[in-house]
């Protein structure tokens, strides 16, 4: 393991401790229930970053899918079924949906691939209003109760914070496994995969169905969260800035959703109080990423402290080249086998 790779993981492990430790700092219940907020927005964008950053696959339909198991979890609530029966049928409408997703969609790519996606969230919201005796329509679905062992606020937040951990793991395993690599290789280039005899449409709907699935699962935590889920849940705009996060962070970093996550809840719930036009200071912050850190924050971050140990150690052509994101002149090929 690199210095680089030794100071990541003590920095990660720094992360989460402080994590834990959030809730015995001394602050409010406020503070609390907003990081939690943030995690669980945090663990949704993670799922977009994880899609598009291994597969090349926009998915404008992540919120709505999350929005489809809060409303399992809610209809679940409203028959007196048990925690467990709503768990249960919070991750089954969300898988459901998430298939649905994926085989509308494992054909296409690039803008008819984020099309597709937009459409079915846009059908999932049209659902939510007029099944009014499922969704209670406008009114919405109030009163889902989380388990009693999560019903301490604090207790949340820390069952939260270790969900954020499990799926950053997860992810990352997934992400670095050979069905990963050969993700990036359906990313980079799909005619050449399937001239090394992969079935691409297989790759894309597995990867859909792992991030659906946490998705669904992020959805349970938000009605967990919230007592409460109305169509507005499942309005493009959630997955628009899911989106927003992923670019602010950093796309196909690891702590990029996290960071992206912060900002955005923070403008949403917090300079809005004393700001009516949030969205458009948000916008603002998108467009300066967009213009000063592409990489977004973490990536451009990442890459301007090995730019600065380069200069310090005297970068040969390949390192410079690799900081500047250009191909050295000299090096090998790797080929992906089936």
């Amino acid at each position: 393991m690199t210095r680089a790779q030794k100071l990541n993981v003590v920095g990660f492990a720094a992360l989460i401790v402080l994590l834990f430790a959030f809730p015995y700092l001394g602050t409010s219940g406020y503070q609390v229930s907003l990081a939690s907020t943030v995690l669980i927005a945090a663990i949704l964008a993670a799922t977009v970053n994880f899609l598009a950053g291994d597969g090349g696959m926009g998915s404008l339909g992540h919120g709505a899918i999350a929005a489809a198991a809060a409303y399992g979890a809610g209809w679940s609530s409203l028959q007196g079924h048990s925690i467990t029966m709503q768990v249960v049928v919070a991750m089954g409408t969300g898988i459901v949906v998430t298939l649905a997703y994926g085989l509308l969609s494992m054909r296409t790519n690039g803008i008819y691939f984020l099309m597709v996606t937009l459409a079915v969230g846009m059908v999932i919201y049209g659902l939510a209003y007029r099944l009014s005796s499922v969704t209670r329509g406008e009114n919405g679905i109030t009163g889902i109760q989380r388990p009693e062992m999560l019903a301490e606020p604090w207790a949340f937040y820390l069952f939260v914070v270790a969900s954020f951990l499990v799926v950053t793991l997860v992810l990352l395993v997934v992400s670095r496994s050979p069905f990963g690599a050969g993700l990036r290789g359906v990313r980079d280039s799909e005619s050449r995969m399937r001239s090394l005899g992969y079935y691409v449409p297989a790759f894309k709907l597995v990867a859909f169905m792992i991030s659906g699935t946490i998705a669904s699962y992020a959805g349970l935590l938000s009605v967990w969260h919230t007592h409460f889920v109305s169509p507005s849940s499942a309005e493009v705009h959630r997955s628009v800035l899911l989106f927003v996060m992923v670019i602010l962070g950093g796309l196909g970093t690891t702590l990029g959703p996290l960071v992206g996550a912060t900002i955005v809840v923070l403008v949403e719930n917090v300079v809005s109080n004393s700001m009516e036009r949030w969205p458009t200071l948000l916008g603002v912050i998108f467009v300066l990423a967009i213009l000063f850190a592409r990489a977004g924050l973490v990536g451009s971050t990442a890459k301007l402290v090995r730019r600065m140990r380069q200069r310090r150690a005297g970068a040969g052509p390949d390192d410079a080249a690799e900081l500047t994101d250009v191909p050295p002149t000299s090096g090998t090929t790797t080929s992906v086998r089936p």
